[in-house]
């Protein structure tokens, strides 16, 4: 537990105290870059981020900010593309002097802003991006993840699948870019040695309109089982085509299916087994998802806001533990640090990622309590036994 943390913060976030070690005027704001990919293939869901970043600077300012600083958000649109992320950081950090970065849809753009943070400058960047090779580097590095990476939940589709070894034949969908190819190259790798025939993987094209045939060429493997890694509007896409080629009866489906996604769908996959790692407010009985309700139903369960919301958090809870604004003081804080998030209190790991548990269940249709569609019944994966340290 986290003692002066939780006496510091209250119940919804950071509070004031008085540090000899701020390294900032007395005074003066804190200020933190947020990259939002405000265009690009996920602008919608880029304006829940801001929305939960933003959230969480109200909340922690209200409380006295941190270490006397008040927050502030600079937000910077990275339009989902590697080359105007990196430069809007380079802006952010040389010209602004942010010594805090946060945000991006993009592991691609999160993969560059990294290494620009990697400089002497000393950036600390939170980011939720699944691509674990922004993590590689061990304690030194200056970046920390919020979400599960691609290996972690690939590990985890993994155990699932593995504990079903009468589905012999294993199919696998996903996009056609780097996120699908990690994640379906992890399971792959993961399922070694299970006695279960994985089959060769079906990509469907990114932002694309028609998955017809690639639904087809899937069905055509005669898969007992399929792990479907196709995210954000290409789901919506693969469930609206999936339905009438009857994809989810002909074999027991597992699929990346965040709330905020389902919200899209007008018909989702009842009863098809699905699992998110993004905070959903709905998922969690905590403080901070009671918060989360506050933007409303829709952008409380898109998981884009409660991800935005752990990122400005951990920030935050980094300056209280170290006791001062500078960023590697701050990344030896929270090295093994337990800090708390949207889904409960959860440890920070050897390689700056947070063990967040992935949430899995059987898709179910709105009812009295939860008017959306969600999963019932719902359990929580433990993810610290897929880290490697």
């Amino acid at each position: 537990m986290m003692t002066v943390i939780l006496v510091a913060f209250g119940a919804t976030g950071c509070g004031s105290s008085n540090s000899t070690n701020s390294g900032l005027p007395s005074g003066a704001p804190l200020e933190i870059g947020y990259l939002a990919s405000l265009t690009g293939y996920c602008d919608e869901y880029a304006r829940d981020y801001v929305k939960g970043a933003r959230l969480a600077v109200r909340q922690i300012n209200a409380h006295g900010g941190v270490l006397g600083h008040r927050l502030q958000l600079l937000v910077r649109d990275d339009r989902a593309n590697a080359h105007t992320g990196t430069a809007r950081a380079r802006e952010l950090v040389v010209n602004d002097h942010v010594k805090y970065l946060a945000g991006t849809c993009s592991s691609e753009v999160a993969k560059s802003v990294a290494q620009l943070v990697a400089n002497p400058n000393h950036v600390l960047y939170v980011v939720g991006a699944a691509d674990s090779s922004i993590f590689e580097g061990g304690p030194a590095i200056f970046v920390f993840g919020t979400i599960p990476t691609a290996e972690i939940e690939a590990r985890n589709a993994a155990a699932y699948m593995r504990a079903h070894p009468q589905w012999k034949r294993v199919g696998v969908i996903a996009d056609d870019y780097s996120y699908g190819y990690q994640v379906s190259t992890e399971f792959r790798r993961a399922m070694r040695g299970s006695g279960q025939t994985v089959l060769p993987t079906v990509f469907v094209p990114s932002g694309g309109a028609d998955f017809t045939p690639n639904i087809r060429q899937l069905l055509a493997q005669q898969p007992q089982a399929v792990y479907s890694t196709v995210i954000t509007a290409d789901a919506a896409t693969l469930v609206a085509q999936g339905l009438p080629l009857g994809l989810f009866e002909a074999s027991h489906f597992f699929a990346v299916m965040d709330y905020g996604t389902m919200a899209a769908m007008p018909n989702p996959p009842l009863g098809v087994e699905g699992y998110t790692n993004y905070p959903s407010a709905a998922i969690y009985q905590t403080p901070f998802a009671r918060v989360l309700d506050s933007l409303g139903t829709i952008v409380a369960n898109s998981g884009a806001a409660g991800d935005a919301f752990n990122q400005i958090e951990l920030i935050a809870q980094g300056i209280e533990k170290a006791g001062s604004t500078e960023p590697a003081r701050v990344r030896d804080a929270l090295a093994g640090a337990t800090v708390r998030t949207v889904q409960g209190t959860v440890r920070v790991q050897c390689n700056h990622v947070l063990a967040v548990p992935i949430a899995m269940g059987t898709v179910a249709g709105p009812s009295a309590t939860q008017p959306f569609a969600h999963f019932e019944p719902l359990t929580l994966a433990a993810t610290s036994r897929y880290f490697d340290c």
